[in-house]
């Protein structure tokens, strides 16, 4: 099966080579400091709740719905990406990055520094970001299935990376964290797609033979 790019995944292409330069031109610590300057009261009130989006409850919230009202087989195609990249991402966070700190471990007690009161900061396992790849599986299975117009694929790159930002907000993750994410979770997305359909394919040709095969003996 040829692929093809979408508007969308040229957007994921684009920030790639732009989160890129600024991870290599910068300090990670001294990004966060700049991102966590950049906080107000509105957005501490409303990042707490919207970094759910990212969750992976949600994720398999949306595939019961799609499952439910939509395509049973674009549900399944969505819980096996979210299998993939949630599975990849735990790997990584157990087994190889088990000593990235987040950045409240870091900045915890440094004056200055902005938290969010009774909010739960996590301290360990910080790459890569889980609500990252979560994100964006769920917003490049949106954009491949049902976003066909370029203003929609637009606005589920914003998505999605609107979303993973929260976890960088909340000094849950640092910018390195969410590229990483966001590589899985649009990676981990388009290819099971891909993979699948391709698979799909082949065994309709496979069933065709099979079936001609049968006709032409008889």
């Amino acid at each position: 099966m040829k692929m093809k790019s979408s508007l969308f995944d040229w957007c994921n292409y684009l920030f790639w080579c732009f989160a890129l330069l600024i991870i290599v031109q910068t300090d990670k610590l001294s990004l966060h400091l700049f991102f966590n300057s950049l906080h107000s009261q509105i957005a501490d009130f409303t990042m707490p709740h919207l970094t759910n989006v990212g969750d992976g409850l949600f994720l398999l919230l949306i595939s019961l719905l799609v499952f439910l009202f939509r395509s049973k087989k674009l549900a399944i195609l969505l819980f096996i990406a979210f299998l993939i990249s949630s599975g990849l991402v735990q790997f990584l966070k157990h087994f190889v990055f088990e000593n990235h700190m987040r950045p409240m471990y870091v900045f915890k007690h440094v004056k200055g520094f902005h938290q969010i009161k009774d909010f739960q900061y996590h301290l360990f396992q910080s790459f890569p970001s889980g609500h990252s790849t979560s994100s964006f599986v769920l917003f490049t299975f949106i954009a491949m299935n049902f976003a066909k117009t370029w203003p929609t694929q637009i606005l589920c790159f914003i998505g999605a990376l609107f979303f993973a930002f929260t976890r960088v907000y909340l000094s849950q993750h640092y910018f390195e964290d969410l590229f990483a994410g966001a590589m899985i979770g649009f990676l981990c997305m388009k290819y099971t797609q891909v993979f699948l359909q391709s698979l799909q394919e082949s065994f309709l040709v496979l069933l065709n033979w099979i079936q001609l095969q049968s006709i032409l003996q008889n």
